[in-house]
């Protein structure tokens, strides 16, 4: 079916895949697989592309390089072009390109063969945990499913083990859903912030490239969204979807609605009401904003047919993942959490509010231009002991903070030059009682490979003091 589908879909077509990381190679891999014959132009900025090629494939029969300062001109040569997710439509402009081309993505491609086994879930924050938690309920149910797609996992990589029976749960970024034209049957949209404006031209390109998550859907399709957000509320009305709705935390009674109630979720059904006892008080994650990322997951799970049972006993063991919210150990009486993932204000705020007893906070890091307002707002409303600040985001945080605070907030306030020394003078005045955490509110590329690499390092440390 697959075969068909690619001979179907690309003919005897050249084909550009532009940007050649991870996604780049696993659609070369399903291109060579299916496609044998075909041209293949690979266009990537780094100008070491085509050296490091002949050590990881065999073939270079009927594939041609545009490598380094002049990648773009690849574009050209081909009839069709795959966007890898981490090339920008604003990057592309930036290097010269200013013809229009209709480009293609694997997420694209990947709709157009299975949408309507796909629940699709993306937001600012909380999309792994979310597809995470969904994966755990369908696989404790005993449902054949699949994780794919931002959370590490290229989808074509997986191609030969989809059958009719399968379930793919499929994290989506922007970048991978800028330019589709295809939604899938499940759609869940958890919020939208100031996030990656150095991938877009503005904000109001990078939420309109998230709600490309609905916007293509169909009649009989599920839409989940975070109703709760007024922007959201706002935003969706733009799409017009025509898929039935399920709105966390509505108000509204014109969708279904999802909400937490007597400790149990209730879901809205048409005419019909559903309750989840005790999912609300048996959950691990802890925070009110997980009750959102656990409101979709049930959701999603509830409208698969799971049973009730299978999704009580999978999110009462789901503890979360790495680097959100992560207790890493108590020393001399302080609480230390790695919650490295809080890359924008909200998710800090969402993270100082789950504790209420968070003594050091250590902020900063990559300055990507968003607004910090709302952070330095709730810090000088909701004032900790301690506040350390790093990078080129942190001494623009503390100079907005410094200009907000009055002189009688007594916080520590301390600017240091590295992230070890950060960790370091955060151990130094923590106090017993009280909880020490890494929320950044920042990107990590600075200092870091990622925001892993970031949370590992703080973890090292503090495991070994």
């Amino acid at each position: 079916m697959i075969e068909k589908f690619f001979n179907g879909f690309f003919g005897r077509q050249s084909i550009c895949l532009l940007g050649f990381g991870r996604e780049g190679k696993s659609t070369f891999g399903a291109l060579r697989r299916y496609l044998p014959g075909n041209k293949i132009i690979i266009a990537d900025v780094n100008d070491q592309t085509e050296n490091n090629f002949q050590k990881e494939f065999d073939q270079k029969e009927n594939v041609v390089f545009f490598c380094g300062k002049h990648y773009t001109s690849g574009l050209k040569e081909a009839d069709l072009i795959i966007k890898s997710p981490g090339v920008s439509l604003k990057s592309l402009k930036e290097d010269g390109v200013t013809e229009e081309y209709n480009y293609l993505s694997q997420t694209e491609i990947f709709l157009r063969l299975f949408r309507e086994q796909i629940v699709g879930v993306t937001g600012t924050k909380g999309k792994s945990t979310t597809v995470s938690l969904i994966y755990a309920i369908l696989k404790n149910a005993n449902r054949n499913v699949l994780l794919v797609g931002n959370i590490g996992v290229p989808p074509f990589d997986l191609l030969d083990k989809i059958t009719d029976e399968t379930s793919i749960v499929f994290e989506m970024s922007s970048h991978q859903l800028h330019t589709v034209k295809q939604s899938p049957g499940i759609a869940v949209l958890l919020n939208i912030f100031q996030d990656h404006l150095d991938h877009y031209d503005s904000f109001e390109e990078y939420q309109q490239a998230k709600l490309n998550i609905a916007r293509w859907q169909k009649q009989g399709d599920k839409f989940i969204f975070n109703a709760g957000n007024n922007l959201l509320s706002q935003l969706i009305l733009d799409i017009r979807t025509p898929a039935t709705i399920y709105g966390l935390n509505s108000r509204d009674n014109k969708y279904n609605r999802v909400f937490c109630k007597d400790d149990g979720f209730y879901i809205e059904h048409g005419q019909k009401s559903y309750f989840l006892e005790d999912i609300c008080k048996e959950r691990r994650l802890q925070g009110d904003h997980n009750l959102i990322n656990i409101g979709a997951a049930v959701t999603a799970a509830f409208v698969l047919g799971v049973s009730s049972d299978d999704i009580r006993t999978t999110v009462a063991s789901f503890s979360g993942l790495p680097h959100r919210l992560e207790f890493v150990r108590e020393l001399r009486g302080v609480r230390y959490y790695n919650d490295s993932i809080s890359t924008i204000p909200e998710a800090t705020i969402e993270a100082l509010k789950t504790f209420q007893n968070v003594g050091t906070l250590l902020l900063g890091g990559f300055d990507r231009g968003i607004d910090y307002s709302i952070l330095v707002d709730y810090l000088v409303e909701n004032p900790v002991e301690s506040i350390i600040f790093t990078g080129r985001a942190g001494k623009r945080i503390r100079k907005e903070f410094l200009s907000k605070a009055s002189v009688k907030c007594k916080i520590d306030i301390i600017l240091v030059d590295d992230f070890e020394s950060a960790v370091k003078k955060a151990v130094e005045v923590s106090l017993p009682g009280k909880v020490c955490l890494l929320s950044p509110a920042a990107a990590s590329y600075d200092m870091f490979k990622n925001f892993e690499e970031r949370g590992e390092k703080f973890k090292q440390m503090i495991v070994a003091i």
